[in-house]
């Protein structure tokens, strides 16, 4: 949906469904760098613990997981500087 580095109409605000793309359990965010059970590698981002999927703070799959996509981002828009409307984008489309 959101075509840029943070797949975010506005960097500072992230709009994910929470559902893991593999088997639907719910990912957890870690934003703890390089914890003992993630690794040294982990930079933060979201952890599947029923599968062990693990997702980058845009929400992108990991490589060699289980999750075959991305996060899914839905079409969403601001209304002001403070309203998220998730469902639909600027333009009313869903």
């Amino acid at each position: 949906y959101a075509q840029n580095e943070t797949r975010s109409i506005r960097k500072e605000v992230m709009v994910m469904v929470g559902i893991c793309t593999h088997l639907g359990c719910s990912p957890t965010y870690r934003p703890e760098i390089a914890p003992e059970d993630l690794g040294a590698n982990w930079k933060g981002g979201f952890f599947c613990p029923c599968h062990g999927s693990r997702f980058d703070l845009a929400g992108r799959v990991f490589q060699g997981v289980p999750a075959p996509s991305n996060l899914v981002v839905p079409p969403y828009h601001f209304q002001g500087d403070n309203v998220v409307i998730v469902g639909e984008d600027a333009q009313g489309a869903a």
